[in-house]
């Protein structure tokens, strides 16, 4: 079986464009009772083709596909808080799933020699899947304990905390640092600072690997 098919086909193409369409869109919604379903719509969708992506004969897809319906379940109960603490089983499943994805992802990336578009989309939404993966992390602490954030736009409704630290995570991905949400105890803090060297260690890794896969793919596999 060649490495091309270790992918599902257009699985991750697909998961890219719903999780740019969420993170893109997601913040000008959320602010909005009436239009904020779609948001979490958009997050539903992207939860539901990251599932695709993984591979068919790893072991990962099906516990993938039984961890995202109490997900789903809680973080919908949760934004209309029906059952007690049902956001914060949603933000720990959320978290967990994540992980989940990032070990499989990761793990499809590393068998694959081939460095084709699969591959770039793939590199991309594992990139995005870390940071939303922080971004549920920083949520379950600051519903724990408020306190471990503060800034502006924690102050709004409580209906778009993932978002607010979707953004704040990918900032701190990216080592943009903006300021405008920082954290007040050691915990958080520690958390900020593994999640920027996670970011730059992985620009650095993933650049220098593409690069010596299409290399060594160029040699093997000369253009006639």
């Amino acid at each position: 079986m060649s490495k091309r098919a270790q992918f599902t086909k257009h699985g991750f193409r697909n998961l890219l464009f719903f999780l740019l369409l969420y993170l893109f869109i997601s913040p000008v919604l959320v602010d909005y009772p009436s239009i904020a379903i779609v948001a979490h719509s958009l997050l539903s969708l992207a939860l539901f083709f990251s599932v695709w992506a993984v591979q068919k004969n790893q072991n990962y897809r099906s516990i993938a596909m039984v961890l995202l319906i109490p997900v789903l379940a809680l973080y919908w109960l949760g934004l209309y808080k029906i059952i007690p603490f049902d956001l914060l089983s949603a933000y720990a499943l959320l978290a967990l799933f994540y992980m989940l994805l990032i070990i499989a992802f990761g793990g499809q990336l590393i068998r694959s020699h081939r460095i084709d578009l699969q591959v770039i989309y793939g590199t991309l939404c594992l990139y995005l899947i870390i940071g939303l993966f922080w971004g549920a992390l920083y949520s379950l602490l600051y519903e724990v304990s408020p306190g471990t954030f503060s800034g502006e736009l924690l102050k709004m409704p409580q209906g778009s905390l993932l978002t607010t630290f979707n953004y704040f995570s990918m900032v701190t991905l990216t080592t943009l640092g903006y300021g405008d949400i920082t954290p007040q105890n050691h915990a958080s803090a520690a958390l900020c600072q593994i999640e920027a060297i996670t970011g730059q260690f992985y620009i650095a890794v993933v650049v220098a690997w593409l690069v010596g896969n299409f290399i060594a793919d160029r040699r093997n596999h000369p253009q006639k």
